[in-house]
């Protein structure tokens, strides 16, 4: 992915968007710029580059092996767990696990980054110093987060001394220790198990195709009104409030099939035992089998400790969670997110697209187009379908 000594995309599939070419340069002359899809790829002003290949350096997909891979191998400790903290717990996406190690690293006099909406709720890579700026990062965002200037802030803390917890992707964690070059003792990393980023472009359009003149103030993408196994989607403007659970919304269930996800999480390189963080956190589905006397539908997490850092941080932070030892094949067994990326089809994804840029349909009726059925679902529409012609005839 080099051309003349810089960095240059011509496959997608191996660019994630981290980043960390981007802050490597020294003579700033990489910008992040969206594509027709509307994910940021780098670009290069040639006028400026000289040639330093730094930015060919730091990119993660130049490189497969990582300086925890062997120690990672040692540990892969896994827990079901969740916050002893109620309203917490309530309010985080799963068991509030994020709140619990952020919490102890912030009083630890560290700082916390993540990611938050922004204004336009659309997502950026932020830090916090506060118990209170915490808020902003829980709760799931499923669209890429713009990582801005985090890489070299994160530098900048480390080199201070004060304790870093990172959290987002594993792409984006692979990004900033390629950025570091070296390993520090008070950098701890967490990633999520995730199904893909989707586009941040789709997503303003579906918040502006569901809510068209109206000013948004809240989105929760996993409201626990119904419970975790149950959640649905609520987005709150000035003048009304939509909640949807997400198994039906449509919007979600494109995502799902990978319609807008980044091409690079299709085969992401990052996933499985390829990890690169301290710890791994995500929704505990396998609670059936793993801690069924743990589970009521308030959140549950599964946590997956990789290396010995990890393994302090979750010491340190027992007293604050419950928690039960699982095993890594449970994980892998209920949660197949944690091995393979987000399943694609090319052929779906590409009619999508021209549709899309076509913009001869409106939003909406451009995603229940391409919506995808479960063979349940389709089995359904077809009983109702069906349904309605008879009844229609019964009334002649």
């Amino acid at each position: 992915m080099s051309k003349d000594n810089h960095i240059i995309i011509t496959d997608k599939n191996r660019c994630s968007g981290c980043a960390a070419c981007m802050s490597a340069c020294p003579k700033k002359c990489i910008s992040m710029q969206e594509d027709e899809e509307g994910f940021l790829y780098p670009h290069v002003d040639e006028n400026t580059c000289i040639s330093c290949s730094k930015c060919v350096t730091v990119c993660p997909y130049t490189k497969s092996e990582f300086t925890n891979k062997l120690e990672k191998e040692e540990l892969a400790i896994c827990y079901a767990a969740y916050n002893k903290n109620e309203e917490i717990r309530y309010q985080s996406s799963s068991g509030g696990m994020f709140r619990a190690f952020s919490d102890y690293i912030i009083a630890e006099g560290g700082v916390v980054f993540g990611a938050k909406f922004d204004k336009d709720f659309t997502v950026e890579h932020a830090y916090t110093e506060t118990m209170e700026g915490l808020v902003d990062f829980m709760g799931s965002k499923y669209m890429q987060s713009r990582m801005g200037n985090s890489f070299t802030t994160v530098k900048s803390f480390l080199d201070k001394g004060r304790k870093v917890l990172f959290t987002g992707c594993g792409c984006q964690i692979a990004g900033l220790k390629r950025y570091l070059k070296k390993d520090y003792a008070n950098l701890f990393c967490i990633d999520l198990i995730c199904h893909g980023v989707d586009s941040p472009r789709i997503w303003l359009d579906y918040l502006h195709y569901l809510m068209p003149n109206e000013t948004i103030k809240q989105i929760n993408f996993r409201d626990k009104i119904t419970g975790q196994d149950n959640s649905s989607i609520c987005i709150k403007s000035c003048n009304s409030l939509f909640c949807e659970k997400k198994k039906n919304n449509i919007y979600f269930r494109n995502w799902r099939y990978g319609l807008f996800v980044r091409p690079s999480c299709e085969i992401c390189p990052f996933k499985a035992d390829n990890r690169v963080s301290d710890i791994t956190i995500a929704d505990c589905w396998g609670f059936q089998k793993m801690a069924p006397e743990m589970y009521d539908d308030n959140g549950l997490s599964s946590v997956i400790v990789h290396t010995a850092k990890g393994m302090a941080i979750f010491e340190a932070v027992q007293s604050q969670i419950t928690y039960k030892k699982s095993s890594l094949d449970d994980v892998k067994a209920y949660n197949a997110d944690y091995i393979r990326s987000s399943p694609f089809n090319y052929k779906k994804r590409a009619a999508f697209w021209r549709d899309y840029h076509k913009q001869t349909m409106p939003f909406g009726k451009l995603l229940k187009k391409h919506l995808e059925y479960s063979h349940r679902q389709r089995i359904a529409k077809f009983i109702k379908k069906i349904t309605h012609k008879c009844w229609a005839f019964l009334r002649r």
